[in-house]
């Protein structure tokens, strides 16, 4: 992602704009539960009708506020994510124009379809889930820890091994799974490659009989990618499951744990439910980094095979300075020239001159 990371620089004021209001939302967010701990614990156990809707009140906009800032940040990563995949696949296909054989041949036509669209695409995507998640993520993980610790210093343990479950349970998921992304993309490219030999070689297929022998070459290509996408999607779902389990257990704890510090005087019902709310907030802040971590290295492999794209010089290209040469009406003359394959141990011509003319 590095490599690409230059194509950000334009979009530089709305990067600006997006973090204030990344800000604002993690503001709004960390701001409710205090709000609600107030509520119950001066306005509903001191029986203040006034206190209870005056934070109400205050609940009520800060909620809009953080709306409005969830609202634009959606906005503005949309608008980063597709101005950028918009360029790449603009200087991509002007790369692709000015290569020679000798560039087609090394990435081959179907890989160059398939990060012009594919890989653009899965850059895309995660680009905007970065720019709305890893900003706020990490602060909103940090920040409902320090919340929770002030408010129920002998419950943090709790938080902590809940976080301590999700994480290991992400490490795994993600050991096994991240190997197999760079294999869906290589069995994508054979796919596209496929299907473009049998599409352009269709007349050729039919004059010799070979219907059937090409339906098997495409139904394995297709099988491959079917198998490998259907095994790192069940991985992957184990995911939604295993989180919910860990925050109903969580709750649970924070309850049952709650109740005892409540009966013992030690905390008060608001500071129990809001100690709740930060646990949530930290445990969902460690789930969308999880998918950060999960989702980057992909589109880092889909990355790479952008740039090297963009960064390939071609064998061909034109002279900075070009000499006009005289007008013969159309004439060309090679003289004394040869031409070698790439990796060929002895030019295929070789000391070739004629004139071709008009």
């Amino acid at each position: 992602m590095k490599r690409l990371a230059g194509y950000l620089t334009p979009y530089t004021w709305l990067l600006l704009l997006l973090a204030a209001l990344i800000i604002g939302q993690i503001y709004a967010n960390l701001s409710l539960p205090d709000l609600m701990a107030d509520i119950v614990n001066k306005g509903i156990v001191g029986q203040d009708t006034g206190l209870i809707f005056g934070y109400g009140v205050q609940m009520l906009l800060i909620t809009f506020i953080g709306g409005l800032c969830t609202v634009g940040v959606g906005f503005l990563a949309s608008r980063i994510g597709t101005g950028v995949a918009r360029t790449l696949r603009d200087r991509i296909f002007k790369k692709i124009e000015g290569f020679s054989l000798v560039e087609f041949n090394h990435f081959s036509t179907a890989s160059l379809i398939t990060r012009t669209t594919n890989d653009i695409q899965q850059i895309q995507t995660v680009l905007i889930i970065l720019l709305r998640m890893a900003a706020m993520a990490p602060f909103m993980a940090v920040i409902a820890i320090f919340k929770g610790y002030q408010i129920a210093p002998s419950m943090t343990w709790i938080m902590a091994v809940s976080i301590a479950a999700l994480v290991a349970m992400i490490i795994a998921i993600f050991s096994v799974a991240l190997p197999r992304f760079t294999k869906v993309q290589e069995l994508v490219d054979r796919l596209n490659l496929v299907t473009r030999e049998i599409l352009t070689g269709l007349r050729v297929i039919r004059a010799f009989d070979k219907e059937k022998t090409e339906e098997e070459k495409f139904r394995i290509a297709n099988q491959d990618l079917t198998d490998l996408n259907l095994f790192v999607n069940r991985i992957m779902v184990v995911l939604q499951p295993g989180m919910t389990f860990i925050l109903n257990v969580t709750m649970v704890a924070v309850v049952w744990v709650g109740a005892h510090e409540i009966d013992y005087g030690h905390i008060l019902i608001g500071d129990m439910l809001a100690f709740m709310q930060y646990a949530m907030q930290a445990i969902f802040a460690f789930l969308m980094i999880s998918i950060i971590f999960i989702m980057v290295p992909r589109a880092s492999i889909s990355a790479g095979r952008v740039a090297d794209v963009l960064e390939m010089d071609p064998t061909i290209t034109d002279p900075e300075k070009p000499v006009a040469a005289p007008r013969k009406g159309g004439q060309v003359e090679f003289r004394n020239v040869s031409l070698m394959y790439r990796g060929a141990e002895q030019p295929a011509l070789q000391g070739i001159s004629f004139v071709a003319v008009p």
